[in-house]
């Protein structure tokens, strides 16, 4: 490819033109692949030739990104015998910005020109809202061009390459994230947002700009986890509220057990009692599964033991309305602690506190769910229609050929753009094309 003279001029604006390959524009984008055909190519006459002219086709910008079109709009200009655009019509578009933001929309366009040679995406320094804003924009220009299966892994490397900043981001704002993660098919920061969604719905669902955001299908996924959390929480919470710590419940191995080997474990059963009654009151103002937080400080404590909660200011209470010794009151104290190891140790097995997402920072909710690679809405269409098929997928049964893999990509880049497409949008996606 290096050796062959470019044939495609791009002109975005009066000092942004660019010099392609027709062959390796087409195998990328489903737009340049209908554009630079054979019979789109101008014939160029001899003088062109011994001149060293090689330009069959011309491309301009001819309308700057609009609402509607956040991608501006691409027209093959017309050619004359030297490979010139005829009328004048090679000028590119000059933009006076007169001290405003300057337009992104031409860098965009570079990037995602180059992401079709196989270069890889960078941003600028800055924060991760205006990194947002570039991939956005760029994702914009490859569902035009038909290129989204081409630029999506780029485009999620790049993003990765800012690590906690980019989850820090996912986790304000993970209905966004989670929509953009579809567009170009990235499963890491899908499953991230996911984390976000699920495990704080109890805030989401009642959340109309976050529901107007997300497809039914993500909604639908963030419910199955929310409710897989909520059984979580129930077998926990009945788990904790059950559980006779040590010998408790037999403290002879004679039968039956007479009532003096069960007197002799009063102040045990008076610290259990203790236990019981505040976390009763606790889940019953809604502090456990209910709470808007989940239960994530209730089980936090729970799984932190020791003065986490149930401290001295709260034994005393206890002490004033059950009066006892004060060696006595030591003793239920200590037996207390031994029940919250024990009860720290019930919160470590169901795994309810993991940390399944990438930030690191704790947040105030659960993160435990586990979202699986079928949980991604583009995994089932592929694999039903043999994208997910390494191997038998070629000619001869064997791996498959470039070009194989070229007219794959490109029939996957004209389905996503046919399920785009269409005379109205839906609010769903003009909310998330507007990140």
């Amino acid at each position: 490819m290096a050796n062959l003279p470019e044939d495609v001029e791009i002109i975005l604006a009066h000092d942004r033109k660019y010099k392609f390959h027709a062959a390796q524009l087409a195998r990328g984008s489903t737009f340049f692949s209908d554009m630079l055909s054979a019979q789109n190519a101008k014939r160029l006459g001899k003088k062109a030739e011994f001149a060293g002219i090689n330009t069959k086709w011309v491309v301009k910008l001819t309308e700057r990104d609009t609402d509607r079109n956040p991608a501006g709009k691409l027209e093959l200009l017309e050619l004359d015998d030297m490979g010139k655009p005829m009328h004048g019509t090679g000028r590119g578009m000059v933009l006076n910005e007169n001290g405003r933001i300057p337009t992104q929309l031409f860098d965009n366009y570079e990037r995602v020109l180059y992401a079709l040679y196989g270069n890889g995406i960078s941003y600028p320094e800055g924060d991760m809202q205006s990194v947002l804003i570039r991939s956005v924009g760029a994702i914009q220009i490859a569902e035009y061009l038909g290129c989204v299966h081409t630029i999506g892994k780029p485009v999620e490397v790049a993003l990765v390459r800012y690590g906690q900043d980019l989850f820090k981001h996912i986790q304000a704002q993970p209905w966004n994230w989670a929509q953009m993660a579809c567009r170009i098919e990235s499963e890491l920061i899908f499953q991230e947002a996911i984390i976000h969604l699920a495990g704080n719905w109890t805030l989401y669902s009642h959340d109309e700009d976050v529901l107007d955001t997300i497809s039914d299908q993500i909604r639908t996924l963030c419910e199955k986890h929310h409710n897989i959390l909520n059984d979580k929480r129930q077998k926990l919470e009945l788990a904790v509220m059950s559980q006779y710590p040590g010998d408790l419940a037999t403290p002879s191995q004679e039968r039956p057990i007479r009532r003096e080997e069960f007197s002799k474990d009063i102040l045990v059963w008076m610290a259990l009692c203790f236990f019981r009654h505040y976390l009763g009151q606790r889940i019953i103002l809604k502090k456990g599964g209910l709470s808007p937080d989940g239960g994530y400080e209730l089980y936090k404590a729970l799984g932190t033991a020791g003065d986490a909660y149930m401290d001295k200011s709260v034994l005393n209470q206890l002490h004033a309305k059950f009066p006892v010794t004060k060696k006595a009151m030591n003793v239920v104290e200590n037996h207390l602690l031994e029940i919250k190891e024990c009860i720290k140790g019930i919160v470590d097995a169901h795994g309810i506190m993991k940390n399944e997402s990438q930030l690191i920072t704790p947040v105030a909710y659960l993160t435990c769910v586990e979202v699986e690679r079928e949980d991604c809405p583009w995994v089932g269409v592929d694999d039903a229609e043999g994208g997910g098929v390494p191997l038998g997928g070629g000619r001869n049964g064997g791996r498959m050929w470039g070009n194989d893999i070229i007219k794959k990509n490109l029939s996957a880049s004209r389905r996503l753009a046919a399920g785009a497409g269409g005379e109205e949008e839906s609010p769903t996606r003009k909310r998330a094309r507007n990140v």
